[in-house]
């Protein structure tokens, strides 16, 4: 594609040096000549690449013409290159006052044509990029001043070169008064997040998020969300990085309440899963012991308590459950009316459950059993307590799409409730697979084979009495001793 060159050149010398050499020139040129009354209609209608005036043409007319060049933005940008004899250094200041791009001495030599018009293109495309950048930022901060978000123009070194006032109402000082009493997550200098981004945007263009706390000037504590989005030139240069702040408080401590009300109902990992992809697996566990509780004729309590007062002391028990098992690192699956289910080997995986289990079954019946001489001397009523636990394969996972639960399923959970249903009040009843594993740390008497609801063989049952001395810390043998933590930190 020929470069169109308008020529102001009234004696054609400009016009016939170059036509009888352009054809050294790199790249092809049209020359069109024009006079100095239609300069400015002629490169409106032709928008030429570069426009060679001749020095002797400025006169008043002559540069009353290019000014208004100048003046209008469809020809603001087009190069202006003045041929002359000499270049009188007191007429600088006004040749570039008219917008003259660069100079070309007479005899026009091709050579240094070509020099000069790749000159003043890069130096025009230079200029163009910059009107651009300018033009966005400025359109950044006219928007960005009228929003009630904090929202910073950086450099690539993280200098902030421009903050709007939503900056101050946020944090509630300017940004140096702030930098000055307080570390900045992004902003203070050598900020781990922003090297981080930095690196991030040499790979990728897109807007980095993420949440953090601050501190306002009053200490007041706030949660932002902060975006950072990368701003380049026609280089693929990054030139500035736009940072933008949304005070979240509000909306964190309400995700906060559902996360903790999330994990009321369901494991961590199992929360955390469902939360960043909408479903939560079921997963197969080979090593995981279960536990049911129930109490002894809790119908009959229904006679002597009004329901207010049976579900405020159900409440009291089964809180104390959930205390004892939290220490075990076992996870509580549910309570069915007054039987409470739980176990341990999910949904982290440990080769301690069976002893974990165990611990915290003793320690339930042993809370049951001091609260029911309590009563008893009181002359009340005793609530008391049937345990069983059994060591098995189960699957596990969430529920339901609308009110989620975490749930297991297996022929260890069926067997398990059955080591309830066949146990004694305020014993530990445990299966013959159970006993296996934590024999070597409990003293257990062994029941025999007994026959059981819904399964066919009759199964081996033991009931744990208490730890080995060498194991427990009291005389009763519940509670471990250092040196049994030491044993149970190597499973």
């Amino acid at each position: 594609m020929n470069h169109k060159i308008l020529v102001l050149d009234k004696s054609r010398e400009i016009v016939n040096s170059i036509d009888e050499l352009k054809g050294k020139l790199k790249q092809p040129v049209e020359l069109i000549p024009v006079n100095k009354d239609e300069i400015y209609d002629r490169s409106l209608e032709l928008s030429p690449d570069y426009i060679l005036v001749d020095a002797s043409m400025l006169n008043q007319n002559g540069s009353a013409s290019l000014r208004s060049l100048k003046q209008d933005p469809k020809t603001l940008n087009i190069p202006v290159i003045l041929v002359t004899d000499n270049l009188p250094t007191d007429r600088l200041k006004d040749y570039f006052d008219i917008g003259i791009s660069d100079f070309l001495f007479k005899p026009v030599n091709i050579n240094e044509l070509s020099i000069r018009l790749e000159s003043v293109k890069q130096k025009s495309k230079y200029i163009n990029e910059l009107q651009k950048e300018n033009e966005l930022l400025s359109s950044l901060s006219l928007v960005a001043k009228s929003t009630a978000n904090a929202v910073l123009i950086m450099s690539p070194d993280g200098e902030i070169e421009w903050v709007n006032e939503g900056f101050e109402n946020m944090y509630g000082c300017s940004v140096s008064e702030y930098l000055n009493n307080k570390t900045h997550t992004i902003f203070s200098g050598g900020s781990k997040k922003f090297q981080n981004a930095i690196k991030k945007f040499e790979k990728q263009k897109s807007s980095i998020s993420f949440e953090h706390d601050i501190f306002t000037a009053d200490n007041e504590k706030k949660w932002i969300q902060t975006t950072l989005t990368p701003i380049y030139n026609q280089q693929n240069q990054l030139i500035k990085i736009v940072a933008v702040e949304s005070d979240i408080t509000d909306l964190y401590k309400e995700k906060k309440k559902s996360d903790e009300l999330l994990l009321n109902v369901l494991p961590f990992e199992v929360a955390e899963q469902l939360k960043k992809k909408g479903q939560a697996r079921s997963r197969k566990y080979r090593t995981v012991t279960v536990l049911f509780a129930d109490f002894e004729n809790f119908s009959g309590l229904t006679r002597i308590y009004s329901t207010k007062d049976l579900i405020s002391e159900l409440n009291v028990y089964v809180k104390k459950f959930d205390e004892i098992i939290d220490k075990h690192y076992i996870e509580k699956i549910k309570t069915i009316g007054d039987a409470y289910m739980c176990a341990g080997g999910l949904p982290l995986k440990n080769k301690s459950n069976p002893i974990d289990v165990t611990l915290a079954g003793l320690e339930i019946q042993k809370y049951i059993n001091d609260v029911a001489k309590e009563k008893q001397e009181k002359g009340e009523t005793p609530w008391e307590l049937r345990l069983g636990i059994h060591t098995g394969e189960v699957m596990a996972g969430v529920i339901g799409n609308k009110k989620f639960a975490y749930d297991i399923w297996g022929n260890a959970v069926n067997t398990a409730s059955r080591m309830e249903s066949t146990g004694e009040i305020g014993k530990v009843n445990i299966s013959g697979t159970t006993y296996e594993y934590i024999k070597d740390y409990f003293d257990c008497t062994y029941r025999g084979k007994i026959k059981v609801k819904n399964i066919s063989e009759e199964i081996d049952m033991y009931f744990v009495n208490r730890l080995k001395e060498g194991y427990s810390e009291d005389e009763e043998g519940i509670f471990p001793n250092g040196e049994f933590r030491k044993i149970l930190a190597k499973y």
